[in-house]
């Protein structure tokens, strides 16, 4: 089992890449914080932060739009793995908060002489209009790399239950995150490659260097880890399976004819390495990966009989140092000029690894999170690939399904703010309510059936939106971890009577459309094709399901609102999302 030093390590590793210019250790460790816990996009981590001299104890302010809450964040950083977080901190912390209790708060807080920086952040978030208009909860947050000791748990308790309250995230909270967002490393092997021919050698930025040379296939398909995918770890993508291209380049393979020409006509691979040195033997590695060629090399590997000496590979090596930032750009720019789509390069995303595993962990083989196209599913009993997911947050979360319909902006534009809140019980909801959606398919009318990929996300949407009629409806989409996976049973069932109340419901919406316009042949055609792209679209159904809904809870002894209680409430305040 970890001791705290070899926590302690695992932080300051992960902590390093964000140590660069005038950072201390402690913004260093914010900056982590606020890219891996809270999942801010990395050009926004810089503007978030306010730490150092006049600080008036806020390191860091990130308002989150969507969920109207203003997070004020201070850091604590140790530089040895002994010591332990106490109380003082946090009583000193504590007393923040009234810089932030409304715009009379923000009015003192200005008025004390902030740093440059503070009074930039306010501005720009224009936080007293915020305060004016939006009232936004506040919430504290305070980051350490030491565990909390026995006088810090007594005060977090004693002010259990306070508005605002203090969140604290400590070292065995943050090495938690640290664990699932690791990125995958290279292999841990030494191997010599014996080119054809001579080599291109040359020094790139960075210290690192770059070798480039024709291998042969037949060394190539003898590297560890192609059997059990591991060498594709970087790769942003495995294999696609038996798809027109792979089955041509197996087919050439199999040509031995081919084989002297094959370099003239094939891409070659891409390697990282953690050290790289050409002599007289050859190229030696030490450590590899492989982050583009994937399909090539399982397309060689599973047709090495048919190898022959005159089969040889463009091979280009890249020496990292170890240097993961260097890594994930070379894993980036090798693939984003082939067709890959934005799904695939966010594939090795730490918010992608991070959710993964928190499905791994919490619902075991219920659930396998697919974040690779040709990834092995565990033997899972279902799967929830991470497009489909996004669709759902964007549909029921953040409350856009004429916006999920459309692709090309899930994880492009739309990344960070679709899986910024994203937590395993939230993508295990999403699975269970898109089910139900599935299941109801045949329930639609035939029209609505035919367009399903458009309607699909408005249905689960308004089948969200009757359940939020109740104080414990809207809970469950905030806090599903109350109900699931205990009560997994109760919400499938739920889901599926209100998914059909909802069917039912559209069906009668889209045949009164269609009587209204028997009696007005002028009126506008109802295409579920494109009514449900826009919100336009969207909102007078809505209002018609609401105002049903309404009505119904209305009379006696009626059953229509969510009642299913929750278990306990969760100890944190700021959800694991990182």
């Amino acid at each position: 089992m970890p001791t705290g030093a070899d926590n302690h390590a695992l932080l300051q590793n992960q902590l390093a890449p964000h140590h660069i210019g005038n950072r201390t250790e402690s913004t260093a460790l914010l900056a982590w914080f606020l890219e891996n816990v809270m999942r801010e996009e990395p050009d926004q981590v810089e503007d978030a932060i306010c730490d150092g001299g006049g600080d008036k104890g806020v390191d860091a302010i990130v308002f989150d739009e969507d969920a109207n809450e203003l997070f004020v964040l201070q850091s604590k950083h140790r530089k040895a793995a002994k010591p332990t977080q106490g109380d003082a901190d946090l009583k000193s912390f504590m007393g923040v908060a009234a810089y932030f209790d409304g715009p009379v708060g923000i009015d003192r807080l200005l008025a004390s002489s902030p740093n440059e920086e503070l009074a930039n952040l306010i501005a720009r978030l224009d936080l007293r209009a915020k305060f004016e208009t939006a009232e936004p909860t506040v919430r504290l947050v305070f980051v350490t790399n030491a565990a909390r000791d026995s006088s810090a748990k007594d005060y977090l308790k004693a002010i259990r239950g306070k508005q605002p309250t203090i969140d604290l995230w400590d070292r065995p909270r943050l090495v938690d995150v640290a664990r699932r967002t690791q990125r995958s490393g290279l292999l841990s092997a030494d191997l010599t490659f014996h080119p054809v021919g001579g080599v291109i050698e040359t020094s790139l930025a960075s210290a690192a260097s770059m070798a480039l040379a024709l291998v042969p296939a037949t060394e190539l398909v003898r590297l560890p880890g192609i059997e059990n995918l591991t060498i594709f770890d970087l790769n942003v993508r495995l294999g696609l399976g038996n798809t027109k291209i792979n089955r041509e380049l197996r087919a050439t393979i199999k040509s031995a004819d081919e084989h002297a020409s094959f370099p003239a006509y094939h891409n070659g691979l891409t390697l990282l390495t953690d050290r790289l040195i050409v002599d007289d033997e050859g190229v030696n590695l030490e450590g590899v990966g492989v982050v583009n060629g994937c399909q090539s090399l399982l397309s060689l590997w599973r047709e090495r009989d048919s190898i022959t000496p005159a089969l040889n590979i463009v091979v280009k090596v890249v020496e990292t140092g170890g240097r993961a930032a260097l890594a994930d750009r070379i894993t980036y720019r090798s693939n984003n000029q082939n067709p890959v789509n934005t799904r695939d390069l966010r594939s090795n995303d730490r918010v992608q690894r991070d959710l993964q595993q928190q499905i791994k962990d919490k619902f075991g083989d219920d659930l396998f999170y697919d974040i690779r196209r040709g990834q092995p599913t565990d033997g899972a009993e279902a799967v929830l690939d991470n497009q489909l997911a996004a669709q759902m947050l964007l549909a029921v979360w953040l409350k856009e399904p004429w916006a999920a319909v459309r692709k090309l902006k899930l994880f492009d534009q739309d990344y960070h703010r679709i899986f910024k809140r994203a937590t395993a019980e939230n993508l295990f909801l999403a699975y269970l309510l898109n089910r139900a959606v599935e299941n109801a398919r045949g329930d639609l009318r035939a029209e609505l059936q035919t367009s399903f990929a458009s309607v699909r996300f408005t249905l689960a949407y308004l089948a969200a939106v009757v359940i939020r009629q109740s104080e414990v409806g809207e809970l469950l989409f905030e806090s599903p971890e109350r109900w699931l996976p205990g009560k997994t049973k109760e919400i499938t069932e739920q889901l599926k009577f209100y998914v059909s109340y909802v069917v039912d419901e559209m069906n009668f919406y889209v045949a009164d459309r269609e009587e209204a316009r028997q009696s007005d042949p002028d009126a506008a055609p109802f295409d579920p094709k494109t009514i449900f792209k826009a919100s336009t679209g969207v909102r007078p159904l809505e209002r018609q399901v609401v105002q049903a809904v309404k009505a119904l809870a209305r009379r006696p002894n009626s059953d229509i609102l969510f009642t299913l209680k929750p278990g306990p409430a969760p100890r944190q305040r700021l959800r694991e999302r990182g």
